[in-house]
């Protein structure tokens, strides 16, 4: 009996380890006590499962279960997709299996051959090996939480749940070595540390990973804002020369205007004639778009300079965006990455099928925003991103990443299609200031 309840301490202290190493890596999908109330039932139900299993179950059996009972405890818990959870289900064992490999193979150096494997199966050895894995569970989550790591995609943890894997397989194949005395105490102790070293350069390896991208991301950043600043500062000089060249042909008109109403008797047909022809010249504006909101009118001209700029034909449908109380760092975020992505897919066009339509309208209290742009061939699906087709992929392909981001902060859908030579980005944004 006292083996049973054995059993619902060991599982219930592996649980709370699994749960804070998962910490370090992931976030929680429940509230605190809601969060625990699982873990107790979820501990509960493992445990009694592992009472009911048979004791002769081969190694590879307990392998896959226990494996099973990781992932699922994530998948519950936590946010990520499935093949994440698999990954940080194979981390978490491999690390649970270090630490009881080396705590054995230890007490079997220091206590002998009989006395050390006596020793581990005592309540005082297991106790103390589960705190053993508790602290070194908390300790990656206390130096992960200090250094404000950023969890990384999950294709990062490829090679660390490699190698995680190859530790569980090492570890059991001397185990049985051991077993089968084909090896020592000394070289079992000696290739259990080993193994150790190699999970916890495993888990630094996540670490480093995650570093990396985080710094990827913000030179990624900088270099963006580096570029906005760039097309702000031609956006605003081009603006200023054309507002200098306004001015002082609305000096010159005003002459000419001026003396022609001088003149006696003065030609009322000539002034009207040469208003006319004023009012004809004035087909060139530096502002493309206005929709009575500055911050939106300076975004969108900016964005529309630089597709001019680079021979790009540019045509807008908007209505009076005044009223838009959505923040306007989250619109900025939408629309300069799409516009962005519009403007580099056109550029690998030919010059006369460079084209993109911009819609921006504010109707029952929605915001519908759409880009509409000639594209090469675009791989669009409902449960992915496409794909950057730059030259550094690591470097970019967050741009859209955002955007979703933000979408869904705001709980709004988006729709991507692409059909003969057309891609389209399109969605709909409640118009409310979300904190």
């Amino acid at each position: 009996m006292s083996e049973y309840l054995l059993t619902y301490l060991w599982v219930g202290m592996e649980c709370v380890a699994a749960v804070l190493l998962f910490d370090a890596f992931s976030q929680r999908k429940k509230k605190q006590i809601v969060h625990w109330i699982t873990v107790t039932c979820f501990a509960f139900l493992d445990a009694t499962f592992l009472n009911l299993m048979s004791p002769n179950m081969a190694s590879f059996g307990r392998i896959a279960i226990a494996l099973a009972a990781y992932y699922s405890l994530h998948r519950i818990l936590y946010v990520g997709k499935r093949i994440f959870s698999l990954y940080i289900a194979v981390i978490i064992y491999a690390t649970v299996c270090c630490i009881d490999n080396i705590w054995f193979t230890f007490l079997i150096l220091t206590l002998g051959m009989q006395n050390g494997a006596i020793f581990s199966q005592t309540f005082i050895s297991s106790f103390l090996m589960h705190c053993l894995m508790l602290a070194s569970c908390y300790l990656q989550l206390f130096v992960r939480k200090r250094s404000h790591n950023q969890t990384a995609a999950y294709r990062w943890y490829t090679i660390p749940a490699v190698l995680s894997a190859v530790s569980v397989l090492m570890i059991f194949f001397f185990g049985d070595s051991f077993q089968n005395e084909q090896i020592s105490a000394l070289p079992l102790f000696v290739c259990a540390s080993f193994i150790t070293c190699m999970q916890i350069a495993a888990l630094l390896l996540v670490s480093w990973m995650e570093q990396n991208a985080y710094f990827r991301e913000e030179a990624l950043s900088l270099q963006t804002k580096s570029m906005a600043q760039k097309e702000s500062i031609e956006a605003l000089s081009a603006a200023y020369a054309q507002q200098r060249k306004l001015t002082h042909d609305f000096r010159a008109h005003l002459d000419t205007l001026s003396a022609m109403l001088e003149q006696q008797p003065f030609d009322i047909n000539a002034i009207e004639s040469y208003v006319r022809s004023l009012q004809s010249a004035q087909t060139s504006r530096i502002l493309l778009v206005n929709t009575h909101h500055s911050a939106l009118d300076a975004l969108l001209n900016q964005k529309a300079l630089v597709a001019r700029n680079r021979s790009i034909d540019v045509q807008f449908r908007v209505n009076d965006l005044s009223a838009m109380k959505i923040d306007l760092v989250d619109l900025t975020v939408i629309i300069s990455n799409t516009l962005d992505n519009a403007i580099e897919a056109c550029e690998k066009l030919p010059v006369q099928d460079r084209q993109i339509y911009i819609q921006v309208v504010l109707d029952d209290n929605e915001l519908f925003y759409a880009v509409r742009n000639r594209s090469l061939p675009v791989d669009v699906s409902a449960d992915r991103l496409p794909v950057t087709t730059k030259e550094n992929p690591s470097f970019h392909g967050y741009g859209l990443q955002n955007v979703q981001t933000t979408l869904a902060k705001y709980h709004s859908v988006y729709a991507m299609d692409y059909a003969d030579g057309w891609f389209e980005f399109a969605t709909d944004l409640p118009n409310t200031l979300i904190s």
